[in-house]
Parts: structure tokens; sequence; C-alpha cells
């Protein structure tokens, strides 16, 4: 996509238009009918050329005709302006977001690769809160026990407790089956 520099000087030579500001300015009605054709060197051409407002953002360079040429995501990338983030990949001239299959994955710079140690922490980690819930839950029934209380609740509470113990563990011996 091209967009014209649209300074209020015309730049005489290649080498001028290349030290100029490259920053657009508001032209009045006047300058962009009849006047508009003595602010520029070359031709108008209204599909190439017309006023940009605002900031000029991303790498370009200055054409011939003194416009301005935005390179595209697989020229930014190429020419190491900007560089490819986690779970992006070229696709055709644009980047594309690749998502992660599951958090136990790893980019590698091309694609999403396991990494079962992340899942081994993760569950390890998940054992060893529920063992620390275990904990506290046996503490709160011993010392009610003490003062002759009963609560069914806890004890149900250790059950499940015990289950997604039983599970997490499972689950985590899963992970080293086959090495």
């Amino acid at each position: 996509m091209k967009y014209n520099l649209f300074e209020r000087k015309i730049a005489t030579s290649w080498e001028e238009a290349e030290k100029k500001l490259l920053k657009s300015t508001d032209l009045d009605g006047e300058r962009i009918d009849e006047d508009y054709k003595k602010a520029f060197p070359y031709d108008y051409n209204p599909e190439i050329h017309f006023i940009y407002k605002g900031e000029l953002t991303g790498p370009y360079r200055i054409e011939k005709d003194f416009s301005l040429y935005f390179y595209n995501d697989r020229e930014q990338v190429e020419l190491r302006y900007r560089f490819l983030g986690e779970g992006e990949i070229l696709e055709g001239d644009n980047i594309k977001q690749v998502p992660s299959p599951s958090p136990f994955h790893n980019w590698n710079g091309e694609e999403w690769v396991y990494d079962i140690e992340l899942e081994r922490k993760y569950l390890n980690g998940k054992i060893q809160i529920t063992e620390r819930e275990m904990e506290v839950t046996q503490a709160q029934i011993t010392s009610r026990k003490s003062l002759g209380m009963y609560i069914a609740s806890l004890e149900a509470k250790v059950s499940e407790l015990l289950k997604r113990h039983s599970d997490l563990c499972y689950e985590l011996s899963e992970t080293y089956k086959g090495e």
C-alpha cells in the first residue's frame, strides 16, 4: 500500500526526499484541487496518492514517485524490522497466531512441542496442594473429636480428597509410561 508524503516543498532529488521529515501535513482545500499539481514533481494518481493524516507507523521505504511503501508482515520479518513472537508463523504475507494446544506445550520457533516435564510439575503441585488440604482436614477432625464433636461433612471431604489424590497420582504415573 502506498501513502503520499505530502510535504509542502518539492524534493528536487532522491537524496533530499530521503532526508525530509517523513510526516503528513494537513493541506487546505485549494491546494488539493488546482494548486495540488504544483506541489509534487509527478503525475497525481488518486489510486496511490492521497492524504494520509496521523502518525506514520511501521517500516516503509520512499518510492521514486515520492510515495511511501509500507512493508507487509513478511517483508518486515525478512528485513528484520520485526521478529516472530511465541506462537506466530508467517502465512502468505501475514503473521498468523497459532494457539497453544495445552498449557504443557512450549514454542520452538515453528510449532508447539509437548513438554512432559511441565505436565509432571503441574501434577506434582496439585498433589502437594491436595495433601495439604488432607492434613488440614484431618487436623480439624482430630480437634473436634477431642471436644467430643463429630462432623460428617469433614469425613466426606476426606473421602473426596483421597479420591482426588488417587486420580492425580494415576495421571502422574501415566506420564512415566513408555520411558
